[in-house]
């Protein structure tokens, strides 16, 4: 229970850091009112990620089952860290690091017309955290992200298959959601200048290489590590369960 937990706060600190529609409304929230509202956003999106990974766990339970169907998204996995790892990798120095895009704010105001509309106070801390959820419910590659973060986990061995770890690890996600929104609406709330774009360009380069080795190790245990005889089994069982199928002997 422990170590899902650990491996849950982890996964919710960076899967929470690329700057989005949530991260913009946050930062919006502690400018114009206090970092307690910034606060409270990141915690309608701890909130999303907890039910998020919560029933991502069990679909990858499911999927598990399946040798093929593990093979798919383990490559596809490899195919996400690759892409992210050169993209952050090769990313340009921004003067505003921080600086939310035109379409991270578009989304933030069709949120808050949403929010709007169930005649909230528009400076109430309920307003805030309903922001977040709405922000975080319409991100539709939720359960996507954390079906391949819990297959991830469990190709290194971190078994996340009991109701009592899956909890753990949902929970863990939540707080490390938690944790980086209060990290970041900190920061802005106190205007500081010590985290220097340079240095945030430094960090997201790093980040950019650690992604780019973490998704090579991957490609590594895909190619290594899977039961390739067991795969080939199973395609077998299904490609001649299809070949037999009625439709495929009338035609």
């Amino acid at each position: 229970m422990l170590i899902a937990l650990l491996v849950g706060f982890v996964s919710g600190w960076l899967i929470s850091m690329p700057i989005g529609p949530t991260n913009a409304a946050a930062i919006t929230r502690t400018i114009q009112y206090s970092y307690k509202h910034g606060f409270v956003v990141g915690l309608g999106g701890a909130l999303m990620d907890i039910i998020y990974c919560g029933g991502a766990t069990q679909i990858n339970a499911f999927l598990l089952r399946s040798p093929i169907v593990n093979l798919c998204f383990q490559i596809v996995g490899f195919g996400i860290l690759i892409y992210l790892g050169i993209k952050s990798f090769g990313s340009e120095q921004r003067e505003k690091p921080f600086e939310p895009t035109a379409k991270d704010t578009k989304q933030e105001k069709k949120a808050e017309a949403t929010v709007g509309r169930m005649k909230m106070k528009k400076a109430s801390y309920f307003t805030s955290f309903s922001l977040g959820v709405v922000l975080y419910a319409s991100n539709v590659a939720g359960v996507p992200e954390w079906i391949f973060i819990s297959a991830f986990w469990h190709n290194q061995g971190v078994m996340i298959i009991g109701v009592s770890d899956a909890i753990s690890f949902a929970v863990g996600a939540g707080l490390g959601t938690a944790g980086w929104f209060f990290t970041l609406v900190k920061y802005f709330s106190k205007k500081s200048t010590s985290l220097k774009p340079r240095t945030l360009h430094i960090i997201n380069r790093f980040a950019g290489f650690a992604m780019f080795a973490f998704g090579i190790y991957f490609g590594y245990q895909i190619i290594f590590k899977t039961d390739w005889n067991k795969v080939q089994e199973r395609w077998k069982q299904d490609f001649g369960t299809v070949m037999n199928s009625p439709v495929r002997n009338y035609t």
